[in-house]
């Protein structure tokens, strides 16, 4: 068998600091936004120190991190004002008082749902349909510390509605949104399958996030100094500039108003009446 896929490469101490190259945070408490990072300052700025010292990086998270934060939030939002707007109309149909779609969300986090129906003055099969709503909304939005209790929380919000789907269907709102992730990526997002020897869990580079680290501070070997990252492996080339354009796409398309467009050419105008 041949060896197995990589997108990166390893390096000795001898490879000077370039484009593509990972680091690991020496401290093992560092957040996942620290934790490991790519460096995407250019190599012709690196070589004759254009940067001053200062390399740019983004953030490559763990995929279940990346997921949690930055994707389970939006299914979470969607599947929730679902179950809002369904409960809403349950109201309405009871000649109960409107409450907005923000207060009854921050309502159930913040009482009971048995309080909530009892607040309501409903009685049997009303106050088991509202109960119900209730329920599957505060149990949509509970903590959820790691991915999959994230994903079981969704699900099992759906299952305690009034109206429940089957388990399929319920995790079929959930888990297609998270694979697309993978397969149609978000322009600001960039997937790795390992990142250094021993890290091939996963990762998304997150390219709206810039952390700049002072080029001292960085150990491309074993070094004496206090340093507070390490390089641990570089990218293939082909990744880091596939990375590195997508970088760029995120910031390309940016639409300026036409008020800005007129203070400029106004400056433009003055500059050549001055000389005129």
């Amino acid at each position: 068998m041949g060896e197995p896929f990589t997108e990166y490469r390893e390096v000795t101490a001898a490879d000077p600091l370039r484009q593509g190259d990972v680091l690991e945070a020496v401290d093992p408490g560092a957040t996942i936004w620290d934790r490991h990072l790519v460096v995407i300052t250019a190599d012709c700025d690196l070589a004759f120190d254009k940067h001053r010292g200062r390399v740019t990086c983004v953030p490559l998270l763990a995929e279940d991190d990346y997921l949690s934060e930055m994707q389970i939030p939006k299914i979470r939002d969607r599947l929730v004002a679902r179950a809002i707007v369904d409960l809403q109309a349950t109201m309405a149909r009871l000649g109960l008082p409107k409450v907005s779609t923000h207060r009854l969300r921050e309502w159930v986090g913040e009482e009971e749902p048995a309080e909530i129906v009892a607040l309501l003055k409903l009685r049997d099969r009303e106050a088991e349909a509202v109960r119900r709503s209730l329920e599957s909304i505060r149990r949509m939005d509970s903590e959820a510390l790691t991915l999959n209790e994230a994903v079981e929380a969704l699900v099992d919000g759906q299952l305690m509605g009034p109206n429940p789907p089957k388990r399929e269907n319920a995790l079929g709102r959930v888990m297609p949104p998270l694979r697309s992730n993978y397969t149609q990526p978000p322009g600001d997002a960039f997937f790795l399958g390992s990142i250094a020897p021993g890290q091939a869990a996963g990762y998304f580079a997150y390219l709206r996030y810039l952390k700049q680290i002072w080029e001292p501070c960085i150990a491309l070997g074993p070094k004496r100094q206090e340093v507070t990252y390490r390089r641990i492996a570089r990218l293939r080339d082909k990744f880091t500039h596939a990375l590195v354009q997508r970088f760029a796409l995120v910031f390309m398309s940016i639409g300026l108003p036409t008020e800005y467009e007129d203070v400029r050419d106004l400056h433009s105008e003055v500059l050549e009446a001055t000389f005129s």
